[in-house]
């Protein structure tokens, strides 16, 4: 099972005052979603932040061009695809909130860790129903790989996690959930714009950067025998200059002037104990 996964999208609806055309910007988003989605995969994900603000423009435009694809597609919410609608008007567009797939290689959890339209507070949360809904999940995996995805990490985990409003909150136990986990655990997330992987007992931790900093597509691949984790580069020049004034023109998002990560947070091998071998 191949699953190709993107970064926070930023996609923006246009306003008055921006040093940005809508050529520019279309030019730009359709050329990386035809790339993504060109990758051969199984599945393909965004991992948040798909908008730049919520709006209803945003999500039909981006929509329309996902959708052209005919490709098998799943969108977590991040805190920016909530500002400017109710979370009910922003699910009846994409039609997904948590949910849960298992599949003969994996069981993949997709999380809702987005505050509703508070600009003031971009941490993450997860409700005590949906927590309740994860912590079966996670039993019920089983000693299946589970592969999790939410657009903030987890509390000390991924470079700036342990900062206020860069991770869900630590006092929700999402770790007490994880812990529980039998065999391998792969947790996906966004929102600080860093490329990061860490290690945690039976858990990976992998944070991707934002599209417009970084064209690139993360591929998770999973066997009998391991889970492997690489990046495939997008960039050309042309493709960049245009992420770069996009980036510098939109409100509510800044370019990240810092180095985005290291080779070792590109590419991860987590080696899966064969069936055979397991403890019973």
């Amino acid at each position: 099972m191949k699953i190709a996964v993107i970064g926070d999208l930023h996609y923006p609806a246009l306003e008055e005052g921006y040093l940005l055309t809508e050529e520019e910007r279309n030019a730009f988003y359709e050329t990386f979603l035809e790339r993504f989605f060109s990758i051969q995969a199984d599945l393909y994900v965004s991992i948040g932040d798909l908008t730049n603000y919520g709006l209803k423009e945003e999500l039909e435009e981006v929509y329309a061009l996902i959708d052209q694809h005919q490709k098998p597609f799943v969108q977590v919410l991040g805190n920016h695809d909530v500002y400017g609608m109710k979370r009910r008007d922003v699910l009846m567009a994409t039609k997904q909130r948590y949910q849960a797939i298992t599949t003969d290689a994996a069981t993949l959890a997709f999380l809702d860790t987005a505050k509703e339209q508070d600009t003031k507070d971009w941490g993450g949360t997860i409700d005590p129903e949906q927590l309740d809904w994860f912590d079966d999940v996670v039993e019920g995996s089983g000693d299946l790989p589970l592969i999790v995805f939410a657009h903030h990490p987890v509390h000390g985990t991924t470079t700036n996690s342990s900062q206020g409003k860069l991770c869900i909150h630590p006092d929700i136990p999402v770790w007490t959930v994880l812990s529980q986990k039998q065999g391998r655990g792969l947790y996906i997330n966004g929102h600080n714009h860093f490329n990061s992987i860490v290690e945690r007992d039976q858990w990976s931790f992998m944070q991707i950067a934002a599209v417009l900093d970084e064209q690139a597509v993360r591929v998770i691949e999973v066997t009998d025998s391991e889970i492997s984790i690489h990046s495939i580069d997008l960039y050309d020049p042309e493709l960049n200059k245009q992420a770069q004034v996009i980036g510098s023109a939109i409100s509510h998002f800044q370019l990240n002037p810092h180095p985005l990560g290291t080779l070792n947070d590109l590419q991860h091998q987590i080696p899966l104990e064969p069936a055979s071998t397991k403890k019973v």
